[in-house]
Parts: structure tokens; C-alpha cells; sequence
């Protein structure tokens, strides 16, 4: 996505000032697609952990003292990404009326990045969750079937 992104705006600039006939649509999809793959890099970070943290907290706790911290971050990142999921698919529904002018696609294509990543990001965080769980309850109790 980065790379036709790339391309496309290179693209633009030279048609726009090489050949001095710019490509209509070129800064409508260049801005679409930063947006998908600005929101998804977000969704990559928090699967892989490498989201901002307050490192002047976290580095005093380790083990089960880490664990519930970033349980407690995680909680507060969870209710922020259904706030999300939820206003994201209202705007999404909004903007169904509307086109981008010079693409002539529908607004909802941009605006459904939202909802979509932040569904992604909520997936990834249950799983960063529930590794936390298993560091809480450590690895017999988070295993045993009683």
C-alpha cells in the first residue's frame, strides 16, 4: 500500500509539474491510502506491543506487577477502540451519500478505515489480554480445566 502510494505521488508531481497536466485524483487516493495504511500500521504496532507506553511507570514493575499494569492500559485501550468501532461505523453510514469528486468512490471507502482497524486492533488486543491473564494466573492455572 506504501509503495503504490509511493508511486502514485511521484506520479502526480511529475505530470503536475514535468508535463504540467496534473492527474485529477492523484492527492484524493495518495490521502486515502495514507489513512488505510497509517490506520493499519497502528493495528500492527498494538498486535506486535510496540504501542506508546509510559516507560517512567512501566519500568518499576516486572513479572505480575507489569502484567496487571498493562491490563490496566489495555482496559482503557479497549473501551477507547469500541468508542471507536461504534462512531466509526455511524460516520461510515454518514458519508454513504457522498463522493470523493475527483475518484467519484464514496466517502465511506476513507472513512470505513475506522471501524475496520479498529475491529483489527480489538482482536489483538484480547489476545494481548489474554497473555496477560496467563502471566497473572501463571501457566497452571491458566491451563488447568477445573
Amino acid at each position: 500500500m506504501i509503495l503504490v502510494m509511493t508511486f502514485e505521488v511521484i506520479t502526480a508531481v511529475f505530470f503536475r509539474y514535468a508535463l504540467d497536466a496534473p492527474i485529477k485524483w492523484g492527492e484524493e487516493l495518495a490521502r486515502l491510502l495514507m489513512v488505510w495504511a497509517g490506520l493499519l500500521g497502528i493495528s500492527i504496532a498494538l498486535k506486535d506491543g510496540d504501542h506508546i507506553a509510559l516507560e517512567a511507570v512501566t519500568r518499576r514493575f516486572r513479572g505480575q506487577a507489569l502484567a496487571w499494569c498493562n491490563l490496566f492500559a489495555q482496559g482503557f485501550v479497549g473501551i477507547f477502540l469500541i468508542i471507536l468501532l461504534i462512531w466509526g461505523i455511524k460516520i461510515s453510514k454518514a458519508a454513504w451519500d457522498t463522493f470523493l469528486p475527483a475518484l467519484q468512490i464514496k466517502w465511506t471507502w476513507s472513512h470505513l478505515a475506522v471501524p475496520v482497524t479498529a475491529g483489527i486492533q480489538l482482536v489483538h488486543l484480547v489476545s494481548n489480554i489474554l497473555g496477560e491473564v496467563v502471566i497473572i494466573l501463571g501457566p497452571s492455572k491458566a491451563t488447568s480445566r477445573e
